[in-house]
């Protein structure tokens, strides 16, 4: 997982207190270190000025004539000439100079290194107090350090409530919001706030979505009104063909018209259902016969599967119905196969029905992995003629019942299409 789908996954709060929690941290951190820091170049300088001192004294001591062991205060310690040679060997092997902090012994010590006469000199400060009191500063600014990150953390906990809140408002306001309503604005309950800007861009979003509900509402009512009418006049037009004396193949397709019209009539409601996602229902008490819907459609596609050099197989028991509106079903079931026959040069369409499962499968073309998310997508296609609507559509009606759908492909082998029907939560005829 990359940094950046880090960041996108972490909470606001999360970041809040983190951010705090480093800037503490690298904050306290860089103070103590520059104490400890200041600390040691002080002790070293100081050490050092009074280490090479006290030498400069035993220099003149020696000189004179005038030292002795007994001169020495306490925590000094002076090696001269042949004493040199008994003195630890990790002093030996300092170079003149000043030395801080020399670890000998289990102990600490500042040393000065020089020569009297041609002979090697050392004196040792014994700083070992001075170091144990540095690593007990060391570890207080440690502790102190952990101690004040814990405090910044739980700051920055209720500090992020704080701060967060008015987001926490304009969220449960924008969750209470329903998709129903129509003129709702928020910019108010939040004006003075850190989010009004946010509530402000809401509000135009809003009066745009309005805009386009309200001429969605009435395209589709103007939709309604002038598709219902030709079908009616057609539909008209039939009872009166119907009464005329015919032969059995005008009887046939006078049948086969009223079919059509009566399925374009089912699909203009099912579409303006759909789109308008209104509490809207289909009158009566309805069931949808599969085993006849697939023939109805066998039969007004008998042309094109003789063209194709298709065969159709239904696998379904005759008195197998879903209590749900006929013309609903015969839209997904008609787009399913519609698609299959399309797709297949030749070979067979299969429908199966397994309990409450329902297949479609093909020998066709296949669909390409690259698009089979994206079949049911609106306005997708990958016909030169085709529109991106059918199994959109197919998908919206799914959705409504509750049936699960599931497409999987080989391309070069064919498309098999699952649907789960489960029995409606409500009555035939219920909301859609």
């Amino acid at each position: 997982m990359n940094k950046t789908a880090i960041t996108h996954n972490t909470s606001l709060r999360t970041r809040i207190i983190v951010v705090l929690g480093v800037v503490v941290t690298v904050t306290a951190g860089l103070l103590a270190f520059g104490v400890l820091y200041m600390k040691e170049k002080l002790e070293e300088v100081i050490f050092e000025n009074m280490v090479r001192e006290q030498l400069q004294v035993l220099h003149a001591q020696l000189d004179e004539g005038r030292y002795t062991a007994g001169t020495l205060f306490k925590d000094w310690s002076f090696y001269y000439g042949a004493d040199l040679q008994q003195a630890p060997p990790e002093l030996r092997r300092l170079a003149p100079g000043s030395h801080h902090s020399v670890h000998i012994g289990g102990q600490y010590f500042q040393v000065e290194i020089d020569e009297h006469d041609g002979a090697p000199v050392a004196l040792l400060y014994d700083i070992t107090e001075w170091e144990l009191q540095e690593d007990a500063l060391f570890r207080s600014l440690a502790w102190n350090m952990a101690l004040l990150l814990a405090v910044a953390l739980l700051m920055g906990w209720q500090a992020s409530r704080a701060i967060l809140a008015p987001v926490r408002a304009l969220t449960q306001r924008l969750a209470a919001i329903d998709p129903r309503q129509r003129g709702v604005r928020i910019a108010e309950q939040f004006q003075g706030d850190e989010i009004s800007q946010i509530a402000g861009a809401f509000d135009q979003y809003l009066a745009r979505l309005d805009q386009f509900v309200e001429r969605e509402r009435s395209f589709t009512a103007a939709a309604s009104h002038e598709l219902r009418t030709p079908l009616s006049v057609m539909v008209g037009a039939l009872d009166i063909l119907d009464s005329q004396p015919r032969s059995a193949p005008a009887t046939r397709a006078i049948a086969r018209l009223r079919r059509a019209c009566a399925e374009m009539r089912a699909f203009v409601e099912a579409t303006l259902l759909v789109a308008r996602e209104e509490g809207h229902t289909l009158a009566g008490d309805q069931s949808a016969p599969l085993r006849d819907i697939v023939e109805h459609f066998r039969e007004d596609n008998e042309a094109l599967l003789r063209e194709r050099t298709l065969v159709l197989e239904a696998d379904i028991p005759a008195d197998y119905a879903l209590q749900q509106p006929e013309s609903l079903v015969s839209i997904v079931l008609g787009n399913l196969l519609r698609n299959a026959v399309e797709h297949t040069r030749e070979g067979t369409v299969q429908v199966t029905l397994d309990g409450h499962t329902l297949q479609v499968r093909d020998t066709g073309e296949g669909i390409a992995p690259e698009h089979l998310q994206h079949v049911c997508d609106y306005g997708f296609t990958t016909k030169s003629e085709g529109s991106g609507l059918g199994l959109n559509l197919v998908r919206r009606i799914c959705d409504r019942f509750g049936w699960g759908l599931e497409i999987s492909s080989t391309p070069g082998r064919g498309t098999t299409v699952t649907l789960a029907f489960r029995p409606p939560a409500v009555d035939p005829g219920a909301s859609l």
